[in-house]
């Protein structure tokens, strides 16, 4: 690939010495006037076109001081492109810069907490309005599904892309691999594979266009294997997740957690700025969330996400052909899948736990895939009297793939946290490099211990 172009970052350079002067010598009136202002950054596109002024207000009110610069915006453009030499100054946009007021009183408490401090968010966190903002601002804008794609991450980057397809934007779906044979439904006309994927950023890398890169129910760079140069490439990155163990790698971020799925913050995102809903749109989003929230059985579901479901279902969302795709189409594969994960299927800690696992020498032999495996921890966590659910498949690498379930009050976020992993209080995994045999005993002993019982 080519090297990235830092134009963006020297521009947002000397935008701030010009504002920064401008606010101490020449910006006048209540807004300017009320507390001290200070330029913290300045976030440049690297074709000049637009750029987010950060700034923080100590003994001001944030939105006193936008209106004082939305209202001397046509000076300030008038110095930058005089005193920069700029035929066309950039649009301007104005933002409190949260993280920079609040840092210290956050060191303090991650300090607290014994976390280091490179595991903090290394961009900014932002509201649906401004990562709107920022994605009306770009031509060139891709989705990044995770690895292993579920119906999340599909169904929440194909929500947004084919939102911005709307809007009249070159937008794709980066992903990893073709979909699973369950979500194979779904438009696959906007989806790019690696291959494709480089093609496409190649011809803008040889244009000098910029793009904007987007994450999709996923923090870390680690989760687009193959995909992370598109990525990081690119000349802003957003992070859009729900994980409550996210850390956003990007720009800007959008994490909520209490989101049942990234589908419904795609969702809120649409309605926050009255973007179109075709039925397409939304049964891309209902898939994400149907599939999250376990057919509306986990946890994470609530009042507001069936609330979403009909409005979805009102905008002509497809949801019987999604049910049965996703959930009344077995392939026999999955059949054989499973009876070897019932024979394999141990129960310990005085029957509140339960784990199983799957080898290569049975996956392979049926070539079976993440469809074939799917669903097999919720079928552990269904036992009666279960509290926590393992279902372990082996990789082709000899990794092994871990799915956690558990119910009220266990949290195996955390505990998938332990191994390098994430997810839900009620739903998460990681990949461990042991084997089979190793991780299931390591887990064993780990579960026993947060049971409470003796292994």
């Amino acid at each position: 690939m080519a090297k990235k172009s830092h134009r963006g970052e020297r521009l947002g350079e000397e935008i701030k010495k010009v504002v920064s002067d401008l606010l101490l010598r020449e910006l006048r009136g209540p807004g300017f006037e009320s507390g001290l202002i200070t330029v913290s950054y300045v976030k440049a596109a690297d074709d000049g076109g637009f750029a987010t002024i950060y700034f923080t207000a100590l003994g001001a009110e944030p939105e006193q001081v936008i209106d004082a610069f939305e209202k001397a915006k046509g000076f300030i453009r008038g110095e930058i492109g005089k005193r920069l030499g700029l035929r066309l100054a950039p649009d301007l946009r104005f933002k409190p810069d949260l993280a920079e007021q609040y840092g210290q009183h956050i060191d303090t408490i991650l300090s607290g907490l014994d976390i280091p401090k490179d595991e903090g968010p290394a961009g900014r966190e932002a509201s649906l309005s401004e990562i709107a903002e920022v994605l009306e601002a770009y031509e060139h804008i891709f989705a990044f599904t995770h690895d292993h794609m579920d119906g999340d991450t599909l169904g929440s980057a194909l929500a947004l892309v084919l939102t911005l397809r709307e809007l009249g934007k070159d937008a794709w779906v980066f992903a990893d691999a073709e979909p699973p044979r369950s979500l194979a439904f779904l438009p696959s006309s906007v989806l790019a594979l690696p291959e494709a994927a480089a093609q496409i950023v190649s011809g803008l890398e040889a244009a000098g266009e910029p793009w904007l890169a987007v994450a999709m129910d996923y923090s870390g760079t680690d989760r687009i294997e193959g995909r992370a140069p598109f990525f990081t490439g690119a000349a802003e990155r957003i992070c859009i997740d729900h994980h409550v163990t996210a850390v956003p790698e990007g720009d800007l971020y959008f994490l909520d957690p209490a989101a049942a799925a990234t589908a419904e913050i795609v969702w809120r995102l649409i309605q926050e700025v009255d973007w179109p809903m075709n039925e397409e749109i939304a049964t891309a989003i209902y898939v994400g969330v149907v599939t999250d929230t376990g057919r509306f059985q986990y946890a994470n579901t609530k009042s507001e996400t069936h609330r979403i479901a009909a409005s979805l279902i009102e905008a002509g969302a497809d949801f019987r052909m999604a049910f049965s795709e996703i959930y009344q189409k077995v392939a026999p594969e999955k059949l054989i899948v499973e009876r070897a994960m019932l024979s394999a299927l141990e129960l310990f800690a005085d029957g509140r736990g339960a784990i199983s696992g799957v080898g290569q020498d049975v996956l392979s032999a049926v070539h079976a895939g993440e469809d074939e495996t799917d669903g097999m921890s919720e079928k552990l966590i269904s036992i009666i009297g279960m509290k926590i659910g393992v279902f372990l498949r082996e990789l082709p690498d000899g990794h092994v793939k871990v799915s956690l379930r558990s119910k009220d009050p266990f949290d195996v976020a955390s505990l998938a946290a332990e191994f390098g992993g994430g997810g839900h209080m009620r739903a998460a995994g990681f990949t461990a490099d042991t084997s089979l045999e190793e991780t299931r005993e390591i887990l064993k002993v780990r579960i026993t211990a947060l049971l409470g019982e003796k292994p």
